[in-house]
């Protein structure tokens, strides 16, 4: 019976210990992150922007450097600082509604420039299951071109206008037509490899 009694008192203590483990873990602090709409009132009061970027976003391709993806360079984000408070004046809060109003993404959470906010509806509406460490390692248009690369190469190979010859030109190290099928399709994979080779970093 005495042994009984101390095997429910050392359960009973175990539990005990347990609850209060989980406290002191839900008690430690966690890192604030700015709300959506602190992290775009602060790039609207950051760039200057005006009313006048709603209209910009209208044509999203006009962000882009790079119009083709095979001649694009990989772009990753650099590290950047967004208030945790927004201090906003009255035009500066109205625009930060309307541009989250319009885009009215996820990935707008992840965007850090006005080019971003204005690829960031294109790139969802290409792949809407985009990871979080994809969107927060590499710039809005570099993943966009990678997202239409893919769809370009699909189109190539079910067209039969590249595939095994291809190949074989490229084993055997020739030069491809600049302009060609072929050739695109090569610059196209090359694109997307080194997006691949960076992400496995």
């Amino acid at each position: 019976m005495e042994i009984r009694e101390n095997e429910w008192w050392i359960e009973w203590m175990d539990l005990l210990q347990h609850i209060k483990r989980d406290r002191a873990q839900k008690k430690k602090k966690q890192p604030l992150t700015p709300t959506l709409f602190e992290r775009i009132s602060g790039l609207v009061k950051g760039y200057r922007l005006g009313e006048s970027f709603l209209e910009k976003c209208e044509s999203p391709a006009d962000f882009l450097l790079e119009k083709e993806a095979e001649f694009a360079r990989v772009r990753e984000k650099q590290p950047l600082r967004i208030p945790l408070f927004s201090l906003a004046e009255q035009e500066e809060y109205a625009l930060t509604l309307a541009i989250i109003a319009k885009m009215n993404n996820p990935y707008l959470e992840f965007a850090q420039s006005p080019e971003e906010i204005a690829l960031s509806k294109p790139l969802f509406d290409l792949n809407p299951a985009l990871g979080k460490e994809k969107l927060e390692r590499f710039h809005f248009e570099t993943l966009l071109q990678y997202e239409q690369a893919k769809i370009t190469v699909r189109e190539l190979a079910s067209r039969g206008e590249t595939g095994p010859d291809l190949e074989k030109k490229l084993l055997a190290n020739e030069r491809l037509p600049q302009g060609s099928p072929e050739k695109r399709m090569e610059q196209l994979q090359n694109f997307m490899a080194r997006v691949e080779e960076i992400q496995e970093r």
